[in-house]
């Protein structure tokens, strides 16, 4: 056992609650944590599933690899091992995917949709070919010139009465689709946003299956140009795709119609609100923030205190032994307070899916009064949640040194896969104002109109009492603060018009702190639901303690780094912010023995990191050396490519070295 190993045994031995437990916690239950560890085994013990190092391979390597587990894993695997849609085991299988798969949006968005758009019969015809993939389906809203404004999309989807067909038209190249994955080299269809024309009158954005590729060849159809949109940032095995279409045609029955319909002589029939088909689309927001952004964030963690605990840097004691650099203070202050945003947005997060589902059964009702509440939420908190993981993931990275830098850490794969989330599903700042409209407009309500979750924003300010770090007061500063900030953001936006600026030109002026209202709202969510979550979990006193100091730490951190919005609206004063800051590296203090089990608890498998500095037996070198050695540019002791260039110099500088050798 090496010395890394020994360290990193130490650190278990002196935990001083049940990881186990706290495991059962993290996922809802022992029954769950059983179910998930049976699944991730099933995974991993595959040998079809087995593929080298993704820092070894090549883009189009990473890709064919990619599609290939995942075809293995959605028509073989998980019926052969009983995973089927609505058992306890399909729950958590999205947990013991490969680190690289494809076929998200087919899965993911496309499926979620026909269900939410199409009528019985589509859903019928449709959903069979789409679950086994006899047919691959893109979603594809997103425009080269058009993103999250929806009302500015540019496809337009023409009604042909003498043929019964829509034609399906890309004015210019501006409003070609751009972005969806599975959607540049596997899908030979696609779920088609696109204006609806009929006898000349629009009639806004509706959903149209089109299909883009032949049957036979999978060679693009007439009219189609698609493929890949090339290297990103991330996601280098997703095929995000470009798709330009012209005068293609589609059967009058291609247009998704649960909630509209056109009839073979035109006739437009609504038969919905347009409400509730984008009540269908805030599915894969409420979704998104834990499995692409929290749960990497959690990782990075993992990673990066496993590490901090073995790599030992500099003397805390002249003359003593090298230390851990866990043991600085400020390796605490970047680290630990990571470890508090992940269990705080995991718990805030369920909060919302609760929330969600309960909207779903009532809109099967028919009833989506609760459709702004939700919408406004998770916009925000996908905002929110997708800012916070990515400086997280990037504070990890940094506090890794320079083996943070090399793709062997993980930490820059964990980057460029949460870097994305501040963009797509709508990019944040947009979200930001959307969900500000809201909170102006409740701003102006009575209480009774109002849900519980937003009444603070209307009721008097009330005042802290006694220990200012306890959860109830830290609770009470930040509705304080979001409740203030959204007073004020809405007072700026009515002067502004009462001085005759016209609306839209008054929000804009107003944008930086409509945006930094919202940001103070979603945060006082996020700390109100996780302590609601810590008071009322049953647990062991040890593990309670445990989530009441990650609690206490995440507000505190929050508020030490906001201090001047807290001093500014009189919530807290100079000696409240200083008691703040004390308190806060108390217990980085007291929270620093139990790091390692507090991530362990995360119970991660090596092989979902793929990571030579967060392998759970701590073998940090070992790891990174025999990494290295897998190198491509290592395969032969002389890379004769580059060579070829040196050789002529290299043995100019032979015969000097050896003529001066021979000399003496």
């Amino acid at each position: 056992m090496s010395i890394e190993s020994n360290l990193l045994k130490k650190e278990r031995q002196n935990v001083t609650f049940s990881v186990e437990e706290l495991t059962n916690v993290w996922d809802g239950g022992k029954e769950d944590t059983e179910i998930r560890r049976k699944v991730v085994k099933v995974f991993g013990d595959d040998p079809v599933l087995k593929s080298p190092p993704i820092c070894t391979m090549t883009r189009e390597e990473r890709y064919t690899e990619a599609t290939r587990k995942c075809v293995y894993i959605f028509r073989n695997m998980l019926q052969k091992n009983g995973i089927y849609p609505g058992s306890k085991e399909f729950e958590h299988f999205w947990n013991a995917m490969p680190i690289e798969y494809t076929l998200l949006i087919h899965m993911g968005a496309f499926i979620p949709c026909i269900m939410s758009f199409g009528s019985e019969e589509q859903v019928a015809k449709w959903l069979p070919l789409s679950a086994n993939l006899n047919i691959i389906c893109t979603y594809a809203q997103t425009e080269l010139g058009h993103g999250s404004f929806l009302r500015g999309l540019e496809t337009e989807a023409t009604f042909d009465r003498e043929t019964q067909e829509f034609v399906i038209n890309c004015p210019k190249v501006s409003s070609m689709k751009w972005w969806p994955g599975d959607m540049g080299l596997n899908a030979n269809h696609a779920l088609v946003m696109a204006n609806l024309i009929v006898g000349g009158k629009k009639y806004g954005m509706h959903p149209f299956m089109v299909q883009i590729r032949d049957l036979s060849t999978h060679m693009p159809l007439p009219g189609v140009t698609v493929g890949d949109i090339g290297s990103k940032m991330g996601f280098e095995a997703i095929d995000n795709g470009f798709l330009y279409m012209k005068n293609v045609r589609i059967p009058r029955e291609n247009l998704l119609n649960k909630n509209s319909e056109v009839k073979p002589d035109g006739t437009y029939v609504k038969k919905a609100s347009d409400r509730l088909m984008y009540g269908s689309m805030v599915n894969l927001r409420v979704n998104l923030p834990k499995s692409q952004a929290i749960d990497v964030l959690a990782k990075a963690c993992t990673i990066a205190i496993r590490y901090s605990a073995v790599r030992r840097q500099g003397l805390l004691n002249p003359g003593g032994a090298e230390v851990a650099v866990l043991d600085y203070t400020l390796q605490q202050h970047k680290l630990i307070p990571q470890l508090a945003t992940v269990y705080a947005t995991k718990f805030a997060g369920e909060g919302i899916i609760k929330k969600h589902q309960a909207f779903l059964q009532n809109m099967a009702k028919g009833n989506i009064s609760d459709l702004a509440e939700i919408h406004a939420l998770s916009a925000s908190f996908k905002a929110s949640v997708s800012e916070q993981c990515t400086e997280g993931v990037e504070v990890c990275r940094r506090a890794c040194g320079g083996h943070g830098y090399s793709q062997a850490s993980g930490l820059p794969h964990l980057l460029s896969k949460v870097t994305p989330t501040c963009t797509y599903e709508g990019e944040n700042t947009v979200l930001y104002l959307q969900t500000a409209r809201y909170l102006v407009k409740c701003a102006k309500e009575k209480a009774a109109d109002l849900p519980e979750s937003i009444l603070f924003l209307v009721q008097p300010i009330q005042n802290a009492r006694g220990n200012i770090t306890s959860l109830d007061n830290l609770a009470l500063y930040f509705k304080n603060r979001a409740a203030l900030c959204v007073q004020a953001a809405s007072k700026k936006v009515n002067q502004m018009s009462n001085k005759g600026l016209a609306m839209h030109e008054a929000w804009d002026k107003s944008s930086v702190q409509l945006v930094h209202a919202t940001k103070a709202y979603v945060i006082q969510y996020i700390f109100d639901a996780f302590a609601s979550f810590v008071k009322e979990v049953k647990c062991s006193k040890s593990v309670k303690e445990i989530l009441e100091d990650l609690c206490c730490l995440y507000g505190l951190h929050y508020i030490n780094n906001c201090s001047g919005d807290f001093l500014k609206l009189g919530i807290l004063t100079a000696h409240h912010c200083n008691i703040a800051e004390e308190a806060e590296i108390a217990l980085l203090e007291k929270l620093r023995p139990n790091a390692v089990g507090i991530v362990d608890a995360f119970d991660f498998t090596d092989s979902s990191m793929e990571s030579c500095l967060g392998a759970y037996d701590g073998n940090v070198y070992e790891r990174l050396f025999d990494m290295a050695k897998l190198s491509p540019l290592n395969k032969e002791p002389v890379h004769q490519a580059s060579y070829k260039y040196l050789r002529p110099y290299l043995l100019e500088g032979r015969d000097i070295l050896e003529g001066a050798k021979s000399k003496l």
